[in-house]
């Protein structure tokens, strides 16, 4: 710093002789004794103040590391961040660390960041014990503060079969974070000393803040505050009073429960509040800091983040008719995605593909090459010619007009509409509808016999046909039995011809295979599970089947692609890859030429970035049939339509347009048929294409083939469907006469997510 100077005028002494001469010469001795000292002094000034320095510089990059890792914490980087090993929220054992990509004040800053344990003297589970217990929810521990000063421990039981009575509470704890101090005598579970839940807590300092815990000896749930035995689920809330040296702000409290009597529950907390330990070195200095972050909990299927859904039909229709049947099965078909913001990390992506089959694969039970009579009772109208039953009606009884199995099978293990006949038959001559081939069924070895069905009348040819027929569901016993009855063919030269009869269970196989390309290049998940680029088919970890029509199915298979467009999407600002891409789904199986045929993919993208921070995802993706005049039961839950829960809508951002959206795959859609509508809290919603009352018509807005719907949804805030404060949904998917399957809905809500800065502070250095 250059320092002002100032000058100041003198006045003349030239009058002035010698006399200051003795004056100067003693001030340059005492100068001569002082400036040695000074100089020393001065040199080791300026080393402290470069130690000062030095340190200085230190903290404030160190204190830069622990900025960042909470801005990677609030902002749900951890799983993008972390890969080896991956980023695991029920991980309590693993320290994860990473170095900033910049140097701070010439100071290289590592971060190491870990998940915190909370309960007292409980041992910290593994991470395969504490996803299976929170994500059952099966027992919830969730706390929040209902006022200034109050708080409440609301635990919620969904009791197995046979279980109301079972559960049994050891103790119930909570810690509360610094600053906040529990009340003594304010808890109703020490409200009244006759109560069987009554328990006064031991208070104590723990982990940086207060620890209150409850014990008792095997106290029944169903006895806690609240708590009915008759309810699902069983709920009982625990209230207490507290302090607090921070007006107005919520404690980041973290509650559980240790439990007796359900295995499979033997502890659980409170997931909405995670702690974590971050520690951040520069230099000879270390800070270790404490950061609470609260979210809401995920249920179900809930992710954090934000996403995009694309895809494609694989079957069109190339011969116009009224009724838009596809008859033509495409080598693959393409989409791009183009608008995830390149800031963004890829978190994860799911594939789907889809498709319908005329008829299912038939595992033989039993099977006769009808050369011979061996296995049958025949009328003697039916003879052996040439290795296969012919008949013809000439005189007899009408017993003659019988062929009969001759031993029962045994059908009862078998679903029902899973098992069925089947044979080749033929005819010659000049036939009438009077002269036709019949069947039936017996489930009581012969003694009773269902009603006659017709396998063909009148003239079919004389080229052998396939024709088979599902079994009844009554008649699925372990006395089953069989017989045809030859109707007519008196006249001259008429025949009835039967070969390969077999009574089979039908298996509905999904193709579970298919190539896919990410920007052109075919990639694949090779034995260990790693992105590999190259020509090999993707193999499906999930896949199901649903019959449509007696013999005939659709199926949808699934894999987790994350890993595949992780490494191959276009990359963003940095190394991160994005999401965004061209991607190509092909050489999928399905039949063409039906009312019900139909093939399709496609692909979910979940991302983070901190553009879409307080986003909650519900992915429902159990594959669904809805056969007509039916409002879909999509979450399973036994009700019509589906709940959407465990979200809290906050206040809009200024500019923001849609508070909620959501995208649907169906496949087997028809234009032709109306009637079929999706509603987000009792209202419908336009497909994008500006139809409420047919949605369902493979048809989807910037979709290069019919055949597929992968329409997207919007709920703007101007709508007042959802707004600040909402912590449900209910989602309705009616139809009316069109058939289709669901492969999968994935809604996408704006919801808070409150990261603290720190709970406690502390630095190390030398």
């Amino acid at each position: 710093m250059r320092k002002a100077s100032k000058n100041i005028p003198r006045k003349s002494t030239s009058a002035e002789k010698g006399q200051a001469l003795i004056l100067v010469l003693v001030f340059l001795l005492v100068g001569s004794l002082t400036i040695t000292p000074l100089m020393s002094y001065m040199e080791t000034g300026l080393k402290t103040d470069q130690v000062y320095r030095d340190k200085a510089d230190e903290l404030y990059a160190a204190d830069s590391g622990i900025e960042d890792a909470i801005w990677q914490i609030k902002y749900d980087r951890l799983e993008a961040l972390f890969s080896s090993p991956d980023y695991d929220k029920y991980d309590f054992s693993t320290t994860w660390t990473y170095d900033l990509s910049e140097q701070i004040n010439n100071h290289d800053t590592t971060i190491t960041i870990e998940n915190v344990w909370i309960p007292k003297d409980v041992a910290p589970l593994n991470a395969t014990e504490a996803r299976d217990i929170i994500e059952s929810n099966k027992l919830m521990v969730a706390g929040t503060a209902p006022g200034e000063t109050s708080y409440q421990i609301k635990i919620s039981f969904y009791p197995g079969e046979g279980e109301e009575d079972d559960l049994m509470v050891e103790s119930l704890g909570i810690w509360l974070p610094l600053g906040y101090n529990y009340v003594t005598g304010s808890g109703n579970l020490e409200a009244n000393p006759l109560d069987d839940y009554y328990s006064v807590p031991v208070v104590e300092s723990h982990a940086g803040g207060q620890v209150v815990v409850w014990d008792f000896a095997s106290v029944p749930f169903e006895s806690f505050p609240g708590a009915n035995p008759l309810a699902v689920p069983m709920v009982s809330d625990v209230t207490f009073e507290f302090t607090s040296t921070q007006t107005g702000i919520s404690p980041a409290a973290i509650s559980w429960m240790l439990t007796s009597g359900v295995s499979d529950v033997p502890i659980s907390w409170d997931i909405d509040t995670r702690m974590f330990r971050i520690t951040s070195v520069a230099g000879d200095t270390e800070i270790e800091a404490y950061s609470a972050k609260c979210e809401l909990r995920k249920m179900g299927a809930a992710i954090a983040g934000d996403y995009r859904a694309i895809g494609n039909s694989l079957m069109i229709d190339t011969v116009p008719d009224s009724y838009d049947i596809r008859d033509e099965l495409l080598a693959e078909s393409d989409a791009e995605v183009t608008d995830i913001p390149s800031n963004s990390d890829v978190i994860a992506a799911y594939l789907y593909w889809s498709g319908w089959f005329a008829e299912g694969t038939a595992l033989p039970i039993w099977e006769d090459d009808c050369s011979n009579f061996g296995a049958w009772i025949s009328g003697s109208v039916w003879n052996i010619d040439s290795g296969h039953f012919r008949s013809h009606y000439s005189s007899g009884a009408e017993s003659t007009r019988y062929i009969t199995m001759k031993n029962s099978l045994d059908l009862s293990s078998y679903a029902s509409g899973t098992v069925k006949v089947s044979w080749d038959q033929w005819e010659e001559g000049s036939l009438e509808s009077s002269d036709a081939l019949k069947f039936q069924f017996s489930g009581d070895g012969g003694n009773n016999w269902s009603s006659m069905i017709t396998a063909f009348s009148n003239d079919i040819g004389s080229t052998p046909e396939y024709f088979s027929y599902t079994v009844p569901d009554q008649y699925l016993t372990s006395n089953f039995k069989f017989r045809f009855y030859l109707d007519d063919f008196g006249g001259s030269g008429e025949y009835a011809h039967v070969d390969n009869f077999a009574v089979s269970e039908v298996v509905f196989t999904a193709d579970t295979t298919a190539i896919f390309k990410i920007n052109g290049d075919q990639v694949y998940l090779d034995g260990n599970g790693d992105p590999q680029m190259g020509a090999q088919e993707i193999t499906a970890s999930k896949s199901s089947a649903l019959e449509n029509e007696p013999g005939e199915y659709s199926y949808a298979s699934y894999l987790d692609v994350s890993k595949l467009v992780k490494e191959y999407s276009d990359l963003g600002d940095g190394e991160n890859h994005t999401g965004n891409g061209t991607y190509t789904v092909g050489n999928v199986d399905a039949d063409t030429g039906e009312h019900w045929s139909y093939a399709g993919w496609s692909l979910i993208i979940v991302y983070s970035s901190p553009e879409t921070a307080g986003h909650q995802l519900y992915l429902y993706d159990e594959f669904a049939f809805n056969g007509g005049d039916e409002n879909l039961d999509f979450d399973g839950d036994g009700q019509p339509g589906g709940s959407i829960t465990g979200f809290v809508v906050p206040e809009p951002i200024q500019g923001e347009v849609n508070a909620a959206t959501l995208t649907c795959f169906v496949g087997e859609g028809d234009d032709v048929w109306s009637g079929d509508y999706l509603a987000f809290n009792g209202t419908q919603l336009s497909d994008g294409a500006g139809s409420l009352t047919n949605v369902w018509d493979s048809q989807s807005v910037g979709m290069s083939e019919d055949g597929v719907d992968i329409d997207n949804f919007y709920v703007t805030w101007a709508s007042g469907l959802l707004e600040p404060g909402s912590s449900t949904a209910q989602l309705d998917m009616q139809t009316g006469i069109d058939n289709w399957n669901l492969i999968y809905v994935i809604l996408s809500l704006r919801s808070e997510t409150v990261t603290g800065s720190t709970t406690h502070y502390i630095i190390r250095g030398n």
